[in-house]
């Protein structure tokens, strides 16, 4: 079981979906939530890829000056998950995006959008936000959603895992394309666990 956003398993495969997973377990025994503080949101953000370590401690030196507003900085972002949440949910259950959920990541990442400028990077020129307030973060985490809703045509549905009070979600790269955990190492082997003792009952 991760204790924190340091040391969670990155099993989603896309930052949007990792950002859902922050949450250890989905069903009747939701818990916990590893979004205790807007570092911990950093913590992820930069091991997603989408900040570097520069731009990381930055943002956690602008969070400790401004407690208040890093505090409300948080409560965006669990909002943001949440709506992440149910749209790519919906992809799993061949259901349309749910409209509220679509709308909350469609107005953050579009502010987002609006304030991104094209920069020279060692990998060639990138469109990149500037971070320049604690809300930039979850304005690139809905930025990278709205990516993972427009590429959809091109890649397989994001899954939601089938272990036992799980519902972590993940982009299916399985060369079968027919992948139901998280991680086999987790929930694949527990259900296989559970499989047998039930048979040997």
């Amino acid at each position: 079981m991760a204790t924190s956003t340091s040391d969670m398993p990155l099993s989603g495969g896309h930052p949007a979906l990792d950002l859902v997973n922050t949450v250890e377990s989905r069903g009747e025994g939701w818990r916990p939530d590893l979004l205790r503080s807007y570092d911990d949101v950093v913590v992820l953000a930069q091991r997603t890829g989408l900040l570097d370590e520069v731009q990381a401690g930055e943002l956690g030196v602008l969070a400790k000056s401004n407690p208040e507003r890093a505090a409300a900085a948080l409560e965006d972002v669990v909002r943001l998950r949440e709506a992440i949440y149910a749209i790519f949910a919906s992809e799993d259950a061949d259901q349309p995006y749910p409209v509220e959920a679509f709308e909350i990541a469609h107005h953050i990442a579009k502010r987002a959008r609006a304030r991104q400028v094209l920069t020279e990077t060692a990998d060639g020129f990138r469109w990149r936000l500037p971070l320049t307030d604690l809300n930039d973060l979850a304005g690139l985490f809905a930025a990278a959603a709205a990516d993972l809703i427009t590429g959809r045509n091109h890649r397989r549905l994001v899954r939601e895992c089938k272990g036992d009070n799980c519902g972590w979600l993940f982009l299916d790269t399985s060369k079968s394309g027919r992948r139901l955990w998280c991680s086999e190492a987790t929930c694949g082997t527990h259900a296989r666990v559970k499989r047998f003792r039930k048979k040997q009952r």
